[in-house]
């Protein structure tokens, strides 16, 4: 069985050389191809280059945002598993061999594993706040099974799930959507607590709120694309419950794990921030489109 492994990337040379170094030992096998769909205006393809020799790197001038990296990596990955990574992912020693063999056991088209805080001892409070908020639901230890959502930057997938014969579904890669489409099809999703990266992502709360604020509006306005003024007015005005929902949902999943509660606790007040810049983000996604938010998703 091959895999793929499809990293996007814009300016994240701060962090990707730790990703590539972790998946080098583990991908000396010519049955593991790892490609780097990249953006980037920094140093990041000149490190790739002259580092990571063994990296299919795809280098693009224009500022693609994240899901067009992705669709492009994958439509020319060959792997018969194709796995996504983000460059802040770090991988565990043995990630290659536990998608594989996660894939071999499970008939799941879409597997993807817990995400750990990268020397998470020495982190700030501000970076617990924003790996908490984005990464909190998977973090070890969790349970095997099958569940209603899995992280972007640690899934993986069947070929036949992202191509029809040799033609990519996805030419823009949406995993949020994506996942929904293949559920509708009958395979649920599966969590293998196995499969983990480390979150390694050392970027400022400013740039992490504009983010935020994206995302809900791009995801906001995919979902009524087509929709009628009146569905749009009422899932806009639903939004004020987002934030009470997603915290409610967040520390269901993060309690029962019973360690670092105490970080989660005195992140609460910073998580309502969040999950409400998120909400105001869907509010204008739903009365107003997507605009040009989805651009803009780099991070």
């Amino acid at each position: 069985m091959r895999l793929s492994v499809v990293i996007a990337s814009h300016d994240a040379a701060a962090s990707i050389e730790t990703c590539l170094a972790a998946l080098e030992p583990q991908c000396r096998d010519s049955q593991v191809e790892v490609i780097v769909a990249d953006s980037s205006t920094d140093a990041t393809p000149r490190l790739i280059a002259s580092r990571f020799a063994w990296v299919r790197l795809l280098h693009f001038d224009e500022p693609l945002a994240l899901p067009a990296l992705r669709g492009r990596g994958i439509a020319v990955s060959r792997g018969d598993v194709i796995a996504i990574l983000d460059p802040y992912s770090v991988a565990a020693a043995d990630w290659v061999a536990c998608v594989l063999e996660a894939h071999r056991q499970r008939p799941h088209a879409v597997i993807g594993g817990t995400v750990g805080l990268y020397q998470a001892q020495s982190c700030s409070h501000a970076t617990w706040t924003l790996y908490l908020n984005e990464y909190g639901l998977f973090m070890p230890p969790a349970e095997q099974g099958e569940t209603w959502i899995l992280p972007g930057n640690n899934v993986a997938y069947k070929r036949a799930a992202l191509f029809d014969g040799a033609t990519p579904r996805y030419p823009v890669f949406w995993k949020t959507f994506a996942n929904w489409e293949i559920e509708r099809g009958r395979s649920p999703l599966w969590l293998e607590p196995t499969i983990r990266v480390d979150l390694n992502k050392p970027i400022p709360l400013t740039d992490y709120l504009r983010t935020r604020y994206h995302h809900g509006r791009c995801f906001a306005g995919m979902r009524v694309q087509g929709a009628s003024p009146v569905v749009r007015i009422l899932r806009a005005f639903s939004t004020p419950l987002v934030p009470a929902i997603l915290l409610w949902r967040w520390t269901r999943g993060f309690w029962p794990k019973r360690s670092d509660r105490w970080r989660f606790v005195l992140t609460l007040p910073a998580q309502l921030v969040l999950f409400t810049v998120w909400a105001w983000g869907e509010a204008w996604g739903y009365l107003r489109g997507s605009g040009r938010t989805c651009e803009q998703l780099f991070y």
